[in-house]
């Protein structure tokens, strides 16, 4: 059904979600265009279903429909989320994101265009206290920060949006839910660490042939509290980094063969080792003194820990990763749709 799902999924989130609901009840331009929010509390142990209820009551624009999802991690609650849209395009929103009020409106314009499959947006921060300065060097880790130049681009050959704000067609999903798809990577569960979840969706969408779009004009304020801006979450946030970085990789080398691109190297990057072996010397190149102790707060100790949390998976993880190119050709080629 043509609109907009709007999908929230929360936990612990009574502190934030008020205001994040307030911005979407601050819509404009959208009386031509059916939209919900979908709010799945996933197992708060706060009161965030109660705070949204009462929010969404005082101006209930559009239907707001609570969920409860039992299974601790994001990748559960939106899947619940998205197995309860009734539209056609999906709004992925954070809890403490405030969109703009024209968020719905440009959507619903921007997938006018059918080979679109999913659009990343930018997003600005909204403090709680001035962050420290190696903030401002990583921001992008926090979806915060432009990632490329002009208005509305296809920048299907990167294929790297921010999970936050990220929309997608739903029948992306309905597809990938049919042809029983596991993705290799999971969101935050709880307050863990993850990281790579949204990036397997943009390169998933683009190995099943749709483009990828990013704007400049669809917007919205990050509001981060002081306690999630610490340097021990960043270091493990690029070690999540590095976890996801080995199954991300299959998606890229597929998506460079579909192109023409069957060279030896990629090729040869299908073993574990090669992989291994490449980023262990190219560390090595770029910080040849490893066993000095990196200077605090330095993106030389980001890189380390990056270079080494992909080493470890890739290796614990070596039968897995060889398997997963057949694995996802096979999921490329079952999918008929587009």
């Amino acid at each position: 059904m043509n609109g907009i799902s709007v999908i929230i999924a929360c936990f612990n989130s009574e502190k934030v979600i008020s205001t994040t609901l307030k911005h979407l009840q601050n819509q404009k331009h959208t009386e031509n265009i059916a939209w919900e929010v979908i709010l799945v509390d996933n197992n708060s142990t706060d009161q965030t279903s109660a705070v949204a209820n009462k929010t969404w009551a005082e101006k209930p624009i559009v239907p707001l429909n609570v969920l409860l999802e039992e299974t601790i991690g994001e990748a559960h609650a939106r899947k619940r989320g998205i197995q309860a849209a009734k539209y056609a395009i999906l709004s992925i929103v954070d809890d403490d994101n405030w969109v703009d009020e024209d968020w719905i409106f440009k959507i619903n314009s921007y997938f006018e265009n059918p080979e679109i499959g999913l659009i990343g947006c930018a997003g600005t921060g909204e403090f709680e206290s001035t962050p420290p300065d190696w903030f401002f060097r990583n921001q992008h880790a926090f979806a915060i920060g432009k990632l490329y130049e002009g208005d509305f681009v296809d920048i299907t050959d990167s294929a790297i949006v921010p999970g936050a704000g990220l929309c997608v067609r739903r029948k992306i999903y309905d597809n990938l839910f049919k042809l029983d798809w596991k993705p290799f990577l999971e969101g935050r569960v709880g307050n863990k660490q993850s990281a790579g979840a949204d990036s397997e969706m943009c390169y998933i969408t683009r190995l099943l042939g749709y483009k990828i779009f990013y704007s400049n004009l669809l917007t919205f304020k990050h509001f981060t509290a002081s306690h999630r801006i610490t340097w021990d979450r960043l270091t493990r946030m690029f070690e999540g980094f590095g976890e996801a970085d080995v199954f991300t990789l299959p998606y890229k080398i597929l998506y460079e063969e579909s192109k023409g691109n069957r060279s030896l190297l990629n090729k040869l990057r299908k073993n574990w080792w090669f992989n291994w072996i490449g980023k262990k010397v190219a560390l090595w190149i770029k910080d040849p003194f490893q066993f000095l102790p990196a200077p605090d707060f330095s993106q030389k100790e980001l890189n380390r820990i990056r270079n080494r949390s992909f080493c470890n998976t890739i290796w614990k993880e070596r039968v897995k990763f060889e398997k997963s190119f057949e694995y996802l050709r096979l999921i490329s080629e079952r999918d008929t749709h587009h």
